[in-house]
């Protein structure tokens, strides 16, 4: 009578959390490695190339790379379910 409850509801919700969680990540961190790339310039100008926006910076970058490789292998275990891309 009642439609069939879908056994990868769970996994699937699971996946949706992860993937904006990393996505969130990525855009912030886009945000930021921005403004302390900027900030560092202007810092090594002013005093020195290893002054502290250079670790922020450095920082934001590497969460940019972790954030890229936690997306694509989300991707890539847990594809999109929906045919609007596989024309």
């Amino acid at each position: 009578m009642g439609k069939h409850p879908d056994p990868d509801r769970g996994r699937r919700t699971v996946w949706s959390i992860l993937t904006t969680v990393v996505l969130v990540v990525r855009v912030l961190a886009t945000i930021l490695a921005t403004f302390c790339v900027f900030a560092w310039i202007v810092a090594a100008f002013r005093d020195s190339l290893l002054n502290p926006w250079l670790w922020w910076a450095v920082g934001s970058v590497i969460a940019i790379l972790v954030s890229t490789y936690l997306y694509s292998y989300l991707r890539v275990r847990y594809p999109s379910a929906s045919e609007r891309w596989e024309e």
